[in-house]
């Protein structure tokens, strides 16, 4: 496929130098005696190269043949605006798998930066007891991004809200003694962040690496940084960008969030670094999950983290690094990642798997609802075929025009008999995914395209105790929640649904 959209493009390009060695003839010979040549031919260059760029960009959408859904929005930008159109593609449009930043390091591609992964025997899976339509779900998410699955010899607990995870988090930090990985989308220099910085700039004998989002830690302070630096700690802003348009960067951002200490401890979910996750921001009680992973599993979220460090300065880590901590338990933990390396989403396609597995219910927890369409499409069958589906929404936004987009799906799902509920007068940024109150996820993934696609996301999906805990606080949740009732969100005025329809047009990208 590659080999044929780089023929595509030397095609194009002849085709462009023949085009042009033509235009500046017909100039020269025929136009030369004009008064307004130059500018004329200086404004008919500028169109004609912006058109035939445009053609090129066409013809290889039109051969690829994945994300079919997604072709004709850009062509239709391309074909009626060319200007427009070639601006918004070349910054949003083009593929970060055929970007020169990720063909020229061999170790992003997806699976080969797992150089300590075992390889997972299903058949042991299914002699130690698990379900075989479990089974197939891990072996999905298994095939699309080769993480292991690990039974037996790691634990999971979830941490509900703030105060849980950052009072952990400032334990395992405290108890260092090799290393600290710290990778995060936002970090704040709020009072919370200060009190993490502080206790990295203490563990002066500790490896100590921090990995941070350009975009969503855009505010963060320099000063602060640079005594961290000044302590020893490795710092790493992921995809920085100079000039938005025409850079790729600037789309593809990286949203996972990754703590491994020692190699025997590791966090993973929805939360950030910062105070609104301990209800000190204007959006006030903020509903999140985190979860704390011990034992064998931790060496893929070091590995995740290892990965994007490697992205960012070409250094690939690997010795001295990867435990065999072994906790003993029934439980089976395995870290799944997605992003815009794999030709097809690992956590949508286990979703989409879990849903048409559920034979009871399925249980979501998103702050943003942007659904493609083999995720909508799937949830609106399990639920017609008797599946109990119910999602909570925050009942408060944090970010209005996002909220109007999730807003824009409620109507059809109720219609369909899915279950939604506002979190009542609150903001809930819980990432989860619990099938038949038996398999869960919880990770960075929300439930639209750009979790799915675009951005660089990671979830933890478990069996055992830690889903009990998952089952219970989503029934909590649902306690403090309102049922939205069809017929009354029927009768919302028109001018909402005019806008919701307007802001539906951009859940590609949001």
């Amino acid at each position: 496929m590659e080999k044929n959209i780089k023929r595509m493009y030397w095609f194009g390009l002849i085709i462009f130098g023949a085009l042009l060695l033509r235009l500046t003839y017909e100039f020269v010979f025929d136009y030369l005696s004009q008064e307004y040549f130059f500018t004329q031919f200086i404004e008919v260059m500028i169109r004609f190269s912006i058109t035939a760029l445009s053609a090129i960009i066409v013809l290889s959408i039109l051969m690829k043949s994945e994300q079919t859904p997604t072709k004709l929005p850009w062509l239709l930008f391309l074909v009626f605006e060319p200007f427009i159109g070639l601006a918004l593609f070349l910054t949003f449009g083009r593929e970060y798998r055929y970007s020169l930043r990720y063909r020229k390091k061999e170790k992003l591609r997806p699976s080969a930066y797992l150089t300590k992964e075992p390889l997972t025997d299903f058949h042991e899976l299914l002699d130690k007891g698990i379900d075989q339509e479990l089974v197939d779900i891990f072996r999905v998410s298994y095939e699309e991004s080769k993480h292991h699955i690990y039974h037996g010899d790691s634990h999971a607990e979830i941490l509900t809200n703030g105060h849980a995870y950052y009072d952990a988090l400032k334990d395992a930090i405290k108890n260092a003694k090799e290393f600290i990985f710290l990778q995060s989308y936002i970090i704040q220099t709020d009072k919370i962040g200060h009190e993490i910085f502080d206790l990295l700039k203490e563990k002066r004998n500790v490896k100590r690496i921090l990995l941070y989002d350009a975009i969503g830690s855009i505010y963060l302070d320099r000063s602060t940084l640079s005594s961290l630096e000044n302590s020893g700690v490795e710092i790493i802003k992921i995809d920085p960008v100079k000039f938005g348009f025409f850079n790729t960067r600037i789309n593809y951002r990286n949203h996972r969030k990754v703590i491994v200490i020692d190699g025997e401890i590791g966090f993973t979910g929805g939360m950030n670094i910062g105070d609104e996750y301990i209800h000190r921001s204007k959006l006030g009680f903020f509903r999140d999950t985190q979860v704390k992973i011990t034992g064998r599993a931790v060496n893929s979220l070091t590995a995740l983290f290892l990965r994007d460090y490697y992205s960012m300065t070409g250094n690939f880590l690997t010795d001295g690094f990867y435990k065999e901590h072994t906790v003993k338990t029934n439980e089976t933990v395995q870290i799944v990642p997605s992003g815009p390396e794999f030709m097809r989403p690992p956590i949508r396609n286990t979703y989409v798997k879990m849903i048409n597995n559920a034979r009871e219910s399925i249980y979501i927890t998103t702050p943003y609802l942007a659904l493609d369409v083999e995720t909508k499409t799937s949830l609106i069958i399990a639920a017609k075929s008797g599946v109990d589906v119910r999602i909570i929404i925050p009942g408060k936004p944090d970010k209005k025009m996002v909220y109007i987009v999730t807003k824009s799906f409620i109507e059809e799902l109720l219609v369909s008999g899915i279950k939604i509920y506002f979190y009542e007068d609150a903001f809930i940024h819980s990432k989860v995914f619990i099938m038949d109150r038996t398999i869960g996820s919880i990770g960075s993934y929300n439930l639209d395209n750009r979790s799915a696609r675009i951005n660089f996301e990671v979830t933890a999906l478990l069996l055992g105790e830690a889903v009990e805990q998952l089952v219970k606080d989503f029934d909590h949740d649902l306690s403090n929640s309102r049922l939205i009732d069809l017929i009354e969100w029927k009768n919302r005025s028109v001018f909402h649904r005019l806008i919701e329809g307007v802001f539906n047009i951009m859940a590609p990208i949001v």
